[in-house]
């Protein structure tokens, strides 16, 4: 794979390369690059080793507009981008994103794919996940979140959990679970 070079926000620079933790959680509002550079922070780690990426939001029909069209909009501004799988067999450099099944390949084997919570059954059966993005966290369920915190089981590479969503009030799981600090079933 080539150099990438790409400019970022300041803010973002350490936490682009920083996988010392299994958890990481990021919330801002509307327009403040926590979606997009949680999307390039991923795309640098699977062009870097062979990772499997789950990518989850509440709803599995709200993904491809959201967190798949950004993935591909970073992938393209890299220069790095195809939809033709012709052209990707042909060129090593190039990241295929594909619309179906909705995936995104990697040519070191590393994957991004995309579930919603909506059909918690089809979470059930992926293998090989080290890493969880959760896309506007706070519209999961706490038991889908403790449902995905038992998946993630991949040996000999280290696991991550991303999160991601605007500020939430006190009812919200992920205050009480990240800030206020709650039990497993939910309770502080």
């Amino acid at each position: 794979m080539a150099l990438i070079n790409k400019e970022v926000a300041p803010i973002y620079y350490d936490f682009l390369f920083d996988w010392d933790y299994k958890t990481y959680l990021n919330i801002g509002g509307y327009g403040s690059g926590k979606s997009y550079h949680i999307g390039l922070k991923l795309i640098l780690k699977l062009i870097s080793e062979k990772r499997k990426c789950l990518v989850v939001r509440e709803v599995f029909e709200s993904i491809q507009d959201s967190c798949y069209d950004l993935l591909c909009e970073i992938l393209d501004d890299l220069g790095i981008y195809t939809d033709d799988a012709s052209e990707w067999r042909r060129n090593q450099e190039l990241v295929l994103c594909q619309k179906s099944p909705l995936k995104i390949k990697f040519h070191n084997g590393s994957t991004f794919i995309f579930k919603g919570m909506d059909k918690p059954a089809k979470l059930k059966s992926i293998n090989g996940v080290s890493i969880v993005w959760l896309e506007e966290c706070s519209e999961i369920k706490y038991d889908g979140y403790k449902e995905l915190l038992g998946r993630l089981r991949t040996p000999d590479v280290s696991m991550h959990f991303i999160l991601s969503c605007n500020p939430v009030g006190k009812e919200n799981w992920v205050y009480r679970h990240f800030f206020k600090r709650m039990d497993d079933n939910g309770e502080e």
